[in-house]
């Protein structure tokens, strides 16, 4: 009998780990932690800070020590809920991630899994595309989930798609089952250019359906790694796909509305983590009519 010694939903996370910055598995553990559902590292890099401030320090996390740490965390006997796979720095990792995935689904056939493909973004690979193709070919197929930037979805469909109408059918088509994409460039008569994020779902319920809000120039990392946690917790709470991604993503607006505001060049998480339970949801517009 497998026991969970924290008595609430928990989530497996094989992410990147990055000290001084909220990104990767940092960020996504605190967003599950804030909405109720404990959650456990495994991290993919072992980082002093994001590339983006300069040269990080640390490593990439050697596979042999990333899996000799999950055999740690097989032995605690823990009845994980879901797992959630972020950055994959080697092709091992992902290896390990597909095997971790199999082995917990067999323990638990509800285990959801959302894998947040983190491949690159406007036009520029983060990982190499042998370890990109590897993550298409072999982790996305064990995913309840996807949350692809557009860029990033363009990649995995192989479409060249823009418009809203396109893309969603291409997800429909193209993706391996219910994803949320984000980074959507979305033009309002009124407000002008904003960004949104859209969720295509063709389960029992056939959907298609976005939420947009205010483009800021410029902002933090780590907001992909919000939505990717918000949405898991969310999702892990009873709450439906729809009602998750308005959460989520307002929320995530919450947040950056903070960080234009203040100047702020970090998620202000942990200052405004009342947000995450508080922000109001966004509205939520119904796209083209799937079929059932």
């Amino acid at each position: 009998l497998i026991v969970n010694p924290y008595k609430m939903k928990t989530a497996l996370i094989i992410s990147s780990f990055v000290s001084a910055s909220l990104v990767g598995a940092t960020t996504s553990a605190f967003c599950l932690r804030r909405l109720g559902i404990e959650s456990v590292i495994l991290p993919t890099t072992l980082f002093g800070r994001h590339p983006g401030w300069g040269q990080p320090g640390g490593e990439i996390t050697p596979p042999a020590l990333l899996e000799d740490m999950s055999q740690g965390v097989l032995a605690q006997n823990i009845a994980f809920d879901a797992v959630l796979t972020g950055y994959m720095g080697h092709i091992d990792h992902i290896d390990l991630a597909c095997s971790l995935i199999k082995g917990l689904r067999q323990q638990n056939p509800e285990l959801t899994v959302l894998v947040d493909p983190v491949m690159g973004d406007h036009g520029k690979f983060y990982i190499s595309q042998d370890i990109a193709q590897h993550l298409k070919h072999h982790l996305l197929p064990l995913a309840d989930f996807i949350t692809p930037n557009l860029w990033e979805m363009q990649f995995l469909t192989g479409e060249s798609v823009n418009t809203l109408d396109a893309i969603g059918k291409a997800a429909l088509e193209k993706l391996p089952c219910p994803n949320i994409i984000t980074s959507l460039p979305i033009m309002d008569s009124i407000k002008g250019e904003q960004i949104g994020a859209m969720l295509t779902d063709r389960r029992a319920h056939p959907q298609n359906v976005w939420v947009k809000h205010e483009k800021f120039e410029k902002v933090p990392n780590g907001g992909g790694d919000m939505i990717a946690g918000l949405f898991l917790a969310h999702i892990l709470n009873g709450k439906t796909a729809q009602n998750s991604l308005s959460r989520s993503v307002a929320t995530v607006f919450d947040i950056l509305s903070m960080t234009q505001k203040n100047n702020i060049a970090e998620l202000p998480l942990i200052t405004h983590q009342d947000a995450l339970i508080n922000a109001p949801a966004l509205k939520v517009f119904k796209g083209f009519n799937l079929p059932k």
